[in-house]
């Protein structure tokens, strides 16, 4: 049997879930929230708060039971703080948010009492041992020194407290191709710092962890397909299959989350606590490969219909906007012939394109990011704006840019004219 599925454990499909939308704190609605809960009941890419949520309300109850203090919680790359809302405010609990440019309108109205900015690569503005709880989802993937960053959260982490993360996941070797990709991008300035530059496997995230004195309890998938807009995200048993098949192949498993524990000071009272979650025993090995075939079966006959049901024109879309993972973005798409599901009628002419955004980009909400293809770049060099390379999107079959107005990183007419020297 192979390592990994030894390791495999199935915390998720013990936890409740009920639809998102009847979870979520909303006393102070966020808008952009809002329309993501719209689009499923159980949108699958907002299990990521759900799974972290359920966690931190058992250790809540868990203390409150102990007659111990509430936790102090950070929340490491905070963004809007959905996370806050995802948990809800009938929890005890001290909360931190910290982020590069924290949001603090959108914080401040999620419930969070202390709000830091900080560097996640510099130290963190935390004491030793401050946080009982730190959570960082999908936020390793775009440091650059992630063992630096996770000793950083290990000091601030309490005797006993954990660390949550998630983040986008492969099988080992993929996973190395794949940072080699990113680095070899990034060296070559086609793509900014900020952006996705590293690829993780289950068990490198293991590692990292180890490496700094965590003790993993539990890695698991989060799910195997997610479409936004997909019908069956309003069915309960589909995120159930999902899962499923994260938790017997994690590596497969799209996203991996992964709960880390520091050992614990020798005291009674704040002993290490473990959430004793369900684990694949090696003697039944023949029901988690049938089960692992059935869901799978399920899994890909589901996805084969919803791309059926919804069609080609939103598909291409959906992927791009699933791989650029900032929740607080505003996009303007500026059309191209590369993007298959734009007809000639509905083709927007780029030239007269850009001279309205350098206009409207001001005015737009904070976060405004516009989508363009890459030989579109050069339309933009002479507009004034001083456009900021957030990412770069790999399609597959054409590379399209993610841009946004000021702030630090690669800019864009010092890409541009670096690209035509070399060229």
């Amino acid at each position: 049997m192979p390592p990994a599925l030894c390791r495999t454990s199935f915390p998720f499909l013990r936890w409740p879930i009920r639809p998102f939308s009847e979870t979520v704190d909303q006393r102070e609605p966020d808008p952009l929230l809002a329309a993501h809960l719209a689009k499923a009941r159980y949108s699958i890419r907002l299990l990521r708060y759900w799974w972290a949520a359920q966690a931190i309300r058992q250790e809540c109850q868990r203390r409150a039971d102990a007659g111990l203090e509430p936790p102090v919680i950070a929340d490491y790359g905070s963004g809007r703080g959905w996370l806050k809302r995802f948990v809800g405010s009938d929890v005890a609990a001290r909360w931190i948010a910290l982020d590069w440019q924290p949001e603090q309108g959108w914080l401040r109205a999620a419930g969070y009492e202390d709000i830091r900015p900080c560097h996640f690569d510099q130290p963190l503005p935390l004491t030793d041992g401050e946080a009982d709880v730190v959570v960082a989802l999908h936020v390793f993937e775009h440091l650059p020194r992630v063992g630096y960053s996770l000793a950083e959260i290990s000091r601030a982490l309490s005797g006993g407290g954990f660390l949550l993360t998630a983040t986008p996941t492969m099988p080992g070797l993929l996973a190395d191709i794949r940072e080699k990709q990113f680095r070899r991008r990034l060296a070559e300035g086609r793509l900014a710092r900020g952006g996705h530059i590293n690829s993780f496997s289950p068990d490198r995230l293991r590692m990292l962890m180890e490496s700094t004195g965590l003790g993993v309890e539990f890695v698991t998938g989060s799910h195997l397909i997610r479409h936004t807009g997909n019908p069956l995200e309003n069915l309960r048993p589909w995120v159930r299959l999902n899962q499923l098949w994260g938790s017997l192949f994690p590596s497969l498993g799209s996203e991996a989350c992964l709960l880390a524990r520091k050992p614990a000071v020798e005291d009674p009272d704040v002993a290490a606590w473990s959430p004793q979650p369900l684990r694949r025993g090696a003697g039944r090995p023949r029901l988690a490969v049938a089960a692992a075939a059935v869901a799978s079966l399920i899994l890909l006959t589901g996805a084969a219909w919803s791309l059926w049901e919804q069609g080609p024109e939103r598909s291409v879309h959906a992927v791009m906007m699933s791989q650029f993972q900032l929740d607080a973005s505003h996009f303007l798409v500026v059309s191209h012939p590369a993007i298959p599901e734009f007809g000639p009628d509905d083709r927007i002419d780029i030239v007269d394109h850009v001279g309205q955004i350098p206009g409207r980009l001001p005015a737009a909400p904070a976060g405004t990011h516009i989508l363009i293809h890459e030989t579109d770049l050069a339309a933009l060099g002479d507009s004034g704006t001083d456009y900021i390379i957030d990412s770069r999107i790999d399609a597959g079959w054409s590379d399209f840019y993610v841009l946004r107005v000021g702030g630090s990183g690669t800019r864009l007419s010092h890409f541009l004219s670096e690209t035509e020297r070399e060229g």
